[in-house]
């Protein structure tokens, strides 16, 4: 009874808290426009033992007006090109996420339509897999880091929604912050438990892949139901034992 007890309060104890802080990328292989226009900052990605969710993201998209969108991470054309926010996108073993800052469908400048999926801002996909740079601008020709993921891709399925905060400080930097709270999908903590909790994650701060936010750690570890049954049985063999214990005392 006793190594049963203390084996489901282990168990118990597996639920952790963990972060990934994210950092950008300084490759030199190519950038577009000035850092007021396009330039990470930083981006931590916390959780709680439950697999609550605070991810926070700060970085430069061309402001509004002056040649940028109409709107806070609005579409705009520069070169010809239609540039958009990227997804921040997880990779959890073989198996890839994201959460879209901004909603996009299709294909934005004239690749293969059946390469892209419709996201909405604020969901939790899981994905076939990621587009690059070089694939979601289809080729333009101009400098920048072409094998950098930026989208998720193909088909997706929606995992559930995080709430979405934007922040446009015009003239500052960073000149956006965007943050996302909110309890991260079940499917998604049991895969990253099943992955030894190890995460990695990226983030591109337009779909020209200029600008990308790395990293890499482990955001703990939720218990799986097995586990909570266990600490549970436990607690109510705990509960049984003490009550037995007290009676037996009163007896004698």
């Amino acid at each position: 009874m006793r190594r049963f007890i203390l084996s489901s309060i282990f168990l118990a104890s597996l639920a952790t808290a963990g972060t990934i802080n994210l950092t950008p990328i300084n490759d030199g292989r190519g950038t577009i426009g000035t850092d007021a226009n396009f330039k990470v900052v930083s981006g931590t990605i916390t959780t709680t033992s439950t697999g609550f969710a605070d991810i926070v993201l700060d970085f430069n998209y061309h402001p509004v007006g002056s040649g940028g969108p109409s709107t806070p991470l609005g579409q705009w054309t520069l070169a010809g090109v239609n540039l958009n926010v990227g997804d921040l996108l997880f990779q959890v073993g073989s198996n890839d996420y994201g959460i879209p800052l901004a909603s996009h469908s299709g294909s934005p400048d004239g690749a293969n339509p059946a390469l892209f999926a419709n996201v909405t801002a604020g969901h939790f996909y899981k994905s076939t897999n990621e587009l690059t740079a070089n694939t979601v601008l289809n080729s333009p020709g101009f400098n920048f880091r072409p094998n950098a993921d930026v989208w998720l891709g193909a088909s997706v399925t929606d995992l559930g929604t995080l709430s979405e905060t934007i922040t446009f400080n015009s003239g500052q930097t960073p000149s956006y912050i965007v943050e996302f709270t909110g309890q991260l999908p079940a499917s998604f903590l049991a895969d990253v438990n099943a992955n030894g909790g190890a995460v990695s994650a990226d983030f591109a701060s337009a779909t020209c892949g200029n600008g990308l936010l790395v990293g890499n750690g482990n955001l703990g570890s939720v218990p799986e139901p097995t586990s909570l049954l266990l600490a549970g049985g436990g607690l109510l063999a705990l509960g049984l034992l003490r009550r037995q214990r007290g009676r037996m005392t009163a007896r004698q």
